[in-house]
């Protein structure tokens, strides 16, 4: 159960609501009145989900998976090299388990990527920007999450689903997943979404009941330090998580979930936890909405249809777009002006880009496999 719960968990901060034409929130909407039909990009297919990570403007990869029986089903990775127009299947095949295929693709920099993929699972690896993939044998068959810092240290969380309170094992590699080293095991309320910027810092949520905490690695993963958060009256009886991102550069997002109701809290560490301060919501969190990061103080974030942003890593928020049905997913930011993300309108998921900070948003072509 704990499991499925933090699969859930992981979802929620990785996406939000979603859809296309943005006003501006102090400016009336106005009735289209073009009759002119223009061509609609192509949408995923029905029941087919992906997620992309883009370099830049033009380089960026996917990976879509098509849910089979139970956690397996195929999957393609596709890369573009021309902002989205045109798509290159560059591997395909069968997964046994398709959210860790689906979480684990990433590019560490413009050449060097991996996924974890196939039947038994694997690493597979590219160092030419995805054009080519080189399979990597792993020494277990249960990866849950697979996180690289650099095209050389990698870091895996291995686990059974299914099994409440069972002990998750955390391998290292340092040669780009050719070979693997079982590290000790992590805490046994460690939860799997563990995320690593360099071997001296590397972060994990908990499951826990009395309080609100997450763990910190200065040393590869081999031992886990406990980091409070903040003291709050409002924590659940029946159990919560916690889990942390990394904020561009410098800096981590702690978030704390009530297993049965969502997200609580969240905070935001710039000296390795030690000290946390509070984040703010737009609005209620239980309105929803993920936290997009341009860089360490600069984030976006839908809530309500409303696009807010913030300047000082969600102390307080502005309204700077509204749409007028739903709003953008899995958004990446590249910049100020510049980001990607996903829409669902209602007759399908497609990819969306804005080069003018989210006021208005243009479909571009998914990766359609044939």
């Amino acid at each position: 159960m704990r499991r499925a719960v933090g699969l859930m968990v992981l979802a929620v901060v990785a996406i939000a609501a979603t859809s296309i034409y943005f006003v501006h929130p102090w400016q009336a909407a106005q009735p289209a009145t073009a009759t002119t039909q223009v061509k609609r990009p192509p949408v995923l297919r029905g029941g087919d989900f992906a997620r992309y990570q883009f370099m830049n403007l033009s380089l960026g990869w996917a990976v879509q998976i098509t849910p089979g029986s139970g956690s397996s089903g195929p999957y393609w990775i596709f890369r573009t090299v021309d902002g989205a127009k045109h798509w290159q299947r560059v591997l395909s095949g069968e997964t046994t388990q398709i959210g860790t295929t689906s979480e684990s693709l990433h590019f560490v920099d413009a050449q060097n990527g991996f996924v974890v993929a196939g039947d038994p699972l694997a690493v597979y690896r590219s160092s030419d920007g995805g054009a080519h993939w080189a399979r990597r044998e792993l020494p277990m068959r249960d990866a849950l999450m697979a996180r690289f810092s650099d095209r050389s240290f990698g870091w895996l969380v291995a686990g059974p689903t299914g099994v409440p309170k069972a002990r998750l094992r955390l391998y290292g590699t340092a040669d780009g997943g050719s070979t693997w080293k079982q590290l000790p095991d992590p805490p046994l309320d460690f939860e799997f979404t563990t995320e690593f910027r360099r071997p001296s810092e590397g972060w994990g949520g908990a499951a826990a009941r009395d309080r609100a905490y997450v763990y910190l690695s200065t040393d590869a993963g081999v031992k886990w330090q406990r980091r409070d958060l903040p003291v709050t009256g409002d924590l659940p009886e029946v159990g919560f998580l916690t889990m942390v991102r990394l904020l561009p550069g410098n800096g981590v997002v702690a978030y704390v979930f009530a297993e049965a109701q969502g997200p609580l809290h969240a905070y935001t560490s710039f000296d390795a936890g030690t000290t946390w301060s509070r984040v703010s919501w737009p609005e209620s969190p239980g309105d929803g909405g993920s936290f997009f990061f341009e860089d360490a103080t600069h984030w976006w974030m839908f809530q309500q249809l409303v696009l807010y942003k913030t300047v000082d890593s969600g102390r307080s928020w502005f309204p700077f777009a509204v749409r007028t049905s739903a709003a953008p997913i899995q958004v990446q930011v590249l910049d100020s002006a510049h980001a990607w993300g996903q829409i669902d309108d209602g007759a399908g998921v497609q990819l969306v880009t804005t080069s003018d900070g989210g006021l208005h948003w243009t479909p571009m072509n998914v990766p359609i496999e044939q």
